[in-house]
């Protein structure tokens, strides 16, 4: 996927200005920034909810500006922050729903469709879930159902809106883990997050927004750096590395000296 001077915002408001950047398969865009500063407006006109206010977007070098939401469907999977469904669905259901772009209208699912879904559970190893009510799971199960969802719709770039939001330290690590898995399975991921420390970890590439415009796009120790951080977030932090267990260097973000005096 290829973005090239992409403008996006509300009407006549500019939110995210000049944005250019491209994605292969088997990377990781990680997208950090402060609140407001256009992460989701981006991600929405990549997805074809906001109409680009300038500059195009391709996939596989067309020009998606005249696709359908279904085609877009079809190639760009959606992993949203929060999702409460009116009913509760049981998870396979859930699942199942990623299909829709593929079928045609008030047709039902058919037994390739529900293969395709159980697969798609059991990459994620959530088929234990698969007779449970979507609504009485937890948060980090719920987040690995929607990953589900997005795989059954066979994409070939996954977009995740803070895919971690409100999750538990464990959860998030399970869910970013499953990212790193789905970027082995040669899947294109776009990702806005908080956590510097998850985009050091996880991500091929790091793009920074500040203000509706690209601060860095570059690899994580090239595009986070203490002063880029400040920044973005207006505060001063040190980024310190540790070596685990393994002895691979892990890079760390706390605040500086200064504000925990």
């Amino acid at each position: 996927m290829e973005i090239r001077n992409l403008c996006c915002g509300y009407g006549r408001r500019s939110i995210v200005k000049d944005i250019s950047f491209s994605i292969d398969k088997g990377e990781v865009i990680c997208l950090l920034g402060a609140n407001g500063s256009g992460k989701t407006t981006l991600l929405k006109t990549i997805l074809g909810l906001l109409k680009p206010q300038k500059g195009e977007i391709f996939l596989d070098n067309t020009n998606i500006k005249k696709w359908s939401c279904s085609q877009i469907a079809r190639v760009i999977g959606y992993i949203p922050q929060a999702h409460e469904p009116p009913f509760p669905f049981q998870v396979r259901d859930v699942v199942l729903m990623g299909r829709t772009a593929h079928l045609a209208p008030f047709a039902s699912p058919s037994k390739r469709d529900e293969e395709i879904a159980e697969k798609a559970m059991e990459i994620l190893s959530i088929t234990h879930l698969r007779e449970r009510v979507y609504t009485e799971i937890s948060g980090g199960e719920r987040q690995l159902v929607l990953i589900a969802r997005a795989l059954t719709q066979e994409p070939q770039i996954l977009i995740m809106d803070e895919p971690t939001s409100s999750l538990d330290f464990g959860n998030q690590v399970k869910v970013l883990s499953q990212v790193q898995h789905l970027a082995k399975m040669n899947m294109g991921v776009v990702m806005s997050c908080h956590f510097p420390e998850h985009a050091f970890l996880y991500s091929t590439k790091v793009m920074l927004l500040d203000k509706g415009e690209m601060l860095h796009f570059d690899i994580p120790e090239k595009a986070i750096t203490e002063e880029s951080l400040k920044t973005l977030y207006g505060v001063d932090l040190e980024i310190v590395s540790v070596n685990n267990q393994k002895n691979r260097e892990v890079k760390v973000c706390i605040p500086s000296h200064s504000l925990i005096a």
